[in-house]
């Protein structure tokens, strides 16, 4: 099955959304080495819309990394990461529902392959990270939105569709490099990375699908990211604002034939701290993203995603999440004569104990596919999560 190229996308916290990671950690060269394991299964039913349909998939990361220590005297420090990953199953995109947001953002091909690696040196404010990367890992995310399932609330339609095979986001990471500064208030980021973590621009997974061929050449291009976040003092406000580009070349979606040199976009979220403090019982926070990209050689022009989180809402529930989501994302103008997709979402994450919980989901896809000739679909999912 050929994935359509928005399903391949995953929230920067989603498969390891809420994640209690503990890990084992030890003594190594003047380090700390941790070792982590965190895995998802997700079960799907089509309750209207769908003609029924069922699935069940999970994925799985294994993680190892490095912390040099601080020394006194000492302006440069240096860590180190590597994970892979593991892909069982077909999840509802796949098996019945063909919508263009993937409804669970764990859904992949199946493979098992080596994930993400890296080596990161820091000096004050300053880092720069080099290796095998994710960029929906860093860039674009939002505090609600790491609390739905649904792809759509993740790494963005308006990027993921507009890059060849979603960019450098799960569940293949590119060669790339990443600078960033961190100030008290203010963080910056740039990355630039491989255009085509596939190295197959027809969307194959099989080159690549174990994770272990880079290739760089002109015709795939490159992609590049930049964020600025904003996080004022004493204000329950942060803002964030981005903008990207990809060099290569991209097929006019209504000239058929007529090639255009390069993609670009920007995007746009402020997130409101409504009660508590990040993170703990009381916490309730809120965001609204935008994001465009132009409608000559893109799938979609522009989306919008707003969402709201609270923790502990429930007595005697302080660490279970309530989230609330809806995204819409609008097909570019005249492309096969689509319009738009888009999806409610009601999650509840139940917090078991220190490594389990387990997440009810309820999605309502209005044009599912974008595509205004299908009933809307109503979809229940289960996700167990585990973290160690």
């Amino acid at each position: 099955m050929t994935y359509p190229t928005v399903v391949r996308t995953l929230a920067a916290s989603s498969v390891l959304a809420g994640s209690l990671l503990t890990g084992v950690a030890k003594e190594l060269a003047g380090g700390e080495l941790t070792v982590t394991a965190d895995a998802s299964v997700d079960n799907a039913y089509g309750l209207s819309g769908t003609n029924g349909g069922d699935s069940l998939h999970g994925a799985m990361v294994a993680g190892v990394a490095w912390d040099q220590k601080p020394v006194e005297g000492r302006p440069v420090s240096f860590s180190a990461f590597a994970s892979a990953l593991w892909v069982e199953g077909h999840g509802p995109t796949d098996q019945f529902l063909s919508d263009d947001m993937a409804a669970s953002n764990s859904e992949a091909y199946e493979s098992l392959r080596l994930y993400e690696w890296w080596g990161q040196a820091t000096a004050g404010a300053w880092s720069v990270r080099m290796g095998a990367l994710l960029a929906d890992t860093e860039f674009c995310g939002t505090t609600p939105g790491g609390a739905l399932i649904n792809s759509g609330f993740g790494w963005p339609a308006f990027i993921s569709a507009s890059t060849l095979n979603t960019g450098p986001a799960y569940y293949a990471a590119a060669l790339g490099t990443r600078l960033a500064f961190t100030g008290e208030t203010t963080t910056w980021k740039l990355g630039v990375y491989d255009g085509d973590s596939f190295d197959a621009p027809d969307g194959n997974d099989r080159p690549n699908r174990h994770g272990t061929h880079y290739e760089l050449n002109n015709d795939q291009g490159a992609f590049i990211i930049s964020e600025l976040n904003w996080a004022p003092t004493h204000s329950a406000f942060r803002y964030q604002v981005g903008a990207w580009m990809h060099t290569a070349d991209f097929e006019d979606k209504i000239d058929t034939g007529t090639l255009h040199s390069g993609n670009y976009g920007a995007y746009a979220a402020l997130e409101r701290t409504l009660a508590g403090k990040t993170g703990e019982k009381g916490n309730i926070e809120a965001h609204v993203r935008a994001g465009f990209a132009p409608e000559d050689r893109n799938a979609f022009g522009w989306t919008l995603d707003t969402g709201i989180a609270a923790i502990g809402l429930l007595p005697g529930r302080d660490a279970d999440t309530l989230a609330l989501g809806l995204v819409y994302a609008d097909r570019a103008t005249n492309v096969d004569g689509l319009d738009f997709e888009q999806v409610a979402e009601l999650s509840y994450t139940v917090v078991l104990n220190d490594h389990l919980s387990l997440q009810p989901d309820l999605q309502y896809i209005r044009h599912p596919g974008s595509d205004s000739t299908r009933d809307n679909a109503l979809l229940f999912l289960l996700r167990l999560s585990a973290s160690y």
